[in-house]
């Protein structure tokens, strides 16, 4: 396997966010790609729907990459959504006797409860994909989390702490692993490891669209990163991100 990521890795105190810094860095400096950005807190982390991300202080992995997705062409990003999930899935399990699901886009949840989340922020040039900057957050040391977010961590699972540091090498070794098989353009093994720990495959759910409930089936997640899911009538149907939500 491989090693770019986790190559260099810059510790920061505080910053506002792991992926504006990596960003920044990017901008203003030849920084290599596959450097880890890791913070012991963030002023203003985000999450995915314009959520922000809660964490104490010193208690959790809050990381960020930079990777080089030239060759990657803008139709097959979403596989690099797909791919950072299940390094961060697989990263969880390395430390739990216990299953993790992902939740689309890319949360991760333990007993159904999140214990981390992905936010990837695309760059482009002259209309051309050129770098990704790849934020994870994992919950490892942290007891108690504000309401009404239903959160869990390692420590939490486990009933003891960990190093941060220990949860960083299993992330890295999980990333240079998924990174890989997306530079080799194993998209369809990619596809079939993701549908595996997908939560709710082809199991009925509930699902919120403006308001209304209903029931659904999870077919899959397509190349552009729509939810596939089959409702009770037969039908199939696609949905963005921000058009629906999971009851889970």
């Amino acid at each position: 396997m491989s090693k770019l990521i986790g190559n260099q890795i810059i510790e920061i105190n505080t910053v506002d966010s792991t992926n504006n810094y990596a960003a920044k860095l990017l901008n203003q400096t030849k920084i290599p790609f596959g450097t880890v950005i890791m913070a012991l807190f963030q002023s203003e982390g985000k999450g995915q729907r314009n959520a922000s991300w809660q964490s104490s202080s010193g208690e959790n992995l809050l990381v960020s990459t930079l990777l080089n997705v030239k060759d990657l062409g803008s139709d097959n990003i979403y596989y690099l959504s797909k791919a950072v999930a299940l390094a961060v899935r697989f990263c969880i399990v390395d430390f739990l006797n216990k299953d993790a699901k992902i939740k689309w886009p890319n949360d991760v949840l333990v007993d159904g409860e999140k214990i981390a989340g992905v936010l990837i922020e695309n760059k482009w040039k002259n209309q051309n994909l050129h770098s990704s900057v790849v934020g994870v957050g994992i919950n490892v040391n942290q007891f108690d989390f504000p309401l009404p977010f239903s959160a869990t961590s390692l420590a939490l699972c486990l009933n003891k702490k960990l190093e941060v540091s220990e949860v960083l090498e299993s992330w890295c070794k999980w990333m240079n692993l998924y990174f890989g098989y997306l530079l080799d353009r194993e998209f369809v093994l990619i596809d079939r490891i993701y549908h595996q720990h997908l939560i709710n495959m082809d199991n009925w759910a509930q699902f919120v669209v403006d308001d209304h409930s209903f029931t659904a089936k999870t077919i899959g997640v397509n190349p552009q990163g729509q939810l596939i899911l089959k409702l009770k009538d037969g039908q199939e149907k696609l949905f963005n991100l921000k058009e629906i939500r999971q009851i889970v």
